[in-house]
């Protein structure tokens, strides 16, 4: 399973996909440390013992967009954009997951919860398993190769996501005649 670096990654591409880059870097910063937090977050479920179950799955994921867009968070404009990043974010997760090699049980992740209670893997290998088991000999060095792994793949992304939802942004404020100086943040 990928690392938390590389979940955080991966809910900012999935914010962004969903709602442009905040224009001014207050609210970027905020945006992006929501989405990134998002990402990650399906992991606290090793906190209580439960890790790869329903944490892990598409309920959990709707469960956080209904909440992100109940507090209204700073996320994105109207309810339902709110509501779709933070799910988006959220189910980038179970899906890096369902994208690494799972060697322990349940094998893969409770992706269809409450709609299916089965655990799913993709079998298709991009990222490799963080080992937790630090003392070990070598864990630090296969740790490390794996986090650059995820970077490799997930920071191009991220680039090519913000690239997009920015240039969109760019292209619709000169058709609807508004300079970027003037128009709302996302």
């Amino acid at each position: 399973m990928p690392s938390p670096i590389g979940h955080a990654l991966g809910g900012l591409a999935a914010g962004w996909a969903v709602t442009p880059p905040a224009r001014d870097r207050r609210s970027l910063v905020t945006q992006a440390a929501i989405f990134a937090a998002l990402g990650a977050a399906p992991d606290l479920d090793l906190l209580i013992g439960r890790h790869h179950y329903e944490a892990h799955s598409v309920g959990a994921a709707i469960l956080a967009g209904l909440l992100a867009a109940w507090m209204r968070w700073p996320i994105g404009r109207g309810r339902w954009r709110i509501s779709l990043a933070a799910a988006a974010a959220w189910a980038s997760h179970p899906l890096l997951d369902m994208l690494a090699p799972d060697h322990s049980p349940p094998i893969g992740v409770m992706a269809f919860w409450p709609f299916s209670r089965g655990f799913y893997i993709t079998g298709i290998e991009i990222f490799l398993p963080i080992a937790r088991q630090w003392r070990r000999p070598g864990v630090i060095a296969w740790d490390a190769r794996a986090g650059l792994r995820e970077m490799l793949i997930l920071v191009p992304l991220v680039g090519l996501v913000w690239w997009i939802r920015t240039r969109t942004r760019r292209t619709h404020d000169r058709s609807s005649g508004r300079g970027a100086r003037h128009s709302p943040s996302a």
